[in-house]
């Protein structure tokens, strides 16, 4: 069964990374199995074409991806932090939408999950998930230290596609560049010239024709992504101003306001706004389209803090109350004999729902017990996220959960209880 799940992958757009000019290594075509990924065998030209009006997300801001066939997840084996010697470990998942179950990325049904694709600790040094993308039935994944591999989507085929050949001076090893996006058979990313990381250009690697190009070094223009746009690169420069770049850093036009985008979804962008002491002071909605910008404060959402912007919808934004609870003091000993007392705290446990347009603020969700995070996202009547349940007793901090929570949406758009989904070899 696992391998017909397999075939129904579609994995259309997750994330990518690369760097430097020179000419990229084993340009082997991209694997031939048949996929879902609508675009597949498509120039550049007719990419652009076909994206025209969408939004990418230039960021891949958490460990869940929404896929059309399923969604990919990083997370942690089934734990109880009350049991002594209990081991978590990170894994790769996906949710399949085919059957609503919870599956380990591994199609082998005889692997035990040491060295496969699924186990995270097994990967190539530097490599994680939030820098790999799904493109013509392949993966691509960067590590932080200077190489573009990619492997077919069961995990096998691993090849090395671009390799930097980085020295790292006096041995110190840091990263070299970061993705910023994915954009039809583009891929951009930051490649830093220092170790700090002040001073950067910005390139892009085509997917298709496997050719890296410094598009700073051709223009003398960079930007730091934050998302695309009908053909256009929206971003910020060193000073903090927010820009609308063409995909070949020709033009650069300054825009009147700076979005921290969260979130894309259609044409707007969900961020943050920030007062003049550089500290939130409440939710950013911006529309692409009109370059309009809407503010709301944390006291007209009715928080004394800025909520945490937990997912995004085409009807809807998510948010969590982000007012702590005080579960109890935790009362130990110094090294010194002296005591030490520590609040002990978690989130609100409660989830707000209001429109794009900032309207019609409700609470779905209130559970003192439950950790809500923000890795969350709606597909159907199901809510899937990385939550946990989360209590204090005894002097002891107690944690319950297992990879992934899901719930059930009521038809008034309340959501039942989180319930750990049960994971499937």
């Amino acid at each position: 069964m696992k391998k017909l799940f397999a075939l129904m992958l579609a994995l259309a757009m997750l994330f990518l990374t690369a760097c430097n000019t020179k000419p990229p290594v084993g340009t082997t075509p991209s694997g031939t199995q048949n996929g879902e990924t609508p675009n597949h065998g498509q120039s550049a030209d007719d990419w652009m074409e076909e994206l025209q009006g969408k939004v990418v997300s230039a960021i891949n801001w958490h460990t869940m991806i929404d896929l059309p066939s399923r969604i990919v997840f990083e997370g942690t084996t089934h734990f109880n932090s009350s049991n002594a010697g209990n081991v978590a470990e990170n894994y790769l998942y996906y949710y399949s939408k085919a059957d609503g179950k919870v599956y380990v990325y591994c199609f082998d049904p005889l692997c035990e999950h040491t060295d496969c694709m699924a186990n995270l600790e097994f990967h190539e040094e530097g490599w994680t998930f939030d820098e790999t993308a799904f493109y013509n039935n392949r993966f691509y994944s960067v590590t932080a230290y200077g190489q573009i591999l990619s492997f077919s989507f069961d995990g096998s085929d691993k090849k090395i596609e671009y390799d930097l050949e980085y020295v790292f001076p006096d041995g110190y090893r840091y990263s070299v560049w970061s993705f910023k996006g994915l954009y039809g058979p583009y891929l951009y990313l930051v490649w830093y010239q220092n170790v700090s990381g002040s001073e950067y250009h910005i390139l892009r690697y085509n997917l298709d024709t496997k050719e890296m190009e410094d598009l700073t070094e051709k223009t003398g223009n960079c930007i730091n992504p934050r998302y695309f746009y009908n053909g256009y690169i929206y971003g910020d420069d060193d000073n903090g101003g927010f820009l609308k770049a063409d995909l070949d850093l020709n033009t650069m036009e300054p825009l009147d306001y700076f979005v921290s985008s969260k979130r894309c979804e259609g044409n707007f962008i969900i961020g943050y706004s920030y007062n003049e002491n550089n500290k939130k002071n409440g939710i950013t909605i911006y529309n692409i389209e009109t370059g309009e910008t809407k503010i709301l404060t944390n006291e007209e959402l009715g928080f004394e803090l800025c909520p945490k912007i937990c997912c995004v919808t085409d009807e809807y934004i998510y948010f969590e109350d982000p007012k702590s609870i005080i579960l109890g003091t935790l009362i130990s000993k110094r090294w010194d004999g002296s005591i030490l007392e520590q609040k002990i705290s978690k989130g609100s446990g409660k989830l707000y729902r209001m429109n794009l347009d900032g309207t019609n603020i409700i609470c779905v969700y209130d559970n003192p017990d439950y950790e809500i995070t923000e890795d969350m996202v709606i597909y159907g009547d199901k809510a899937i996220m990385l939550g946990y349940y989360f209590k204090f007793e005894n002097q002891t901090k107690i944690f319950w959960g297992g990879p992934v929570q899901i719930a059930t949406i009521n038809p008034d758009g309340t959501f039942g209880e989180f319930v750990e989904a049960e994971v499937l070899e």
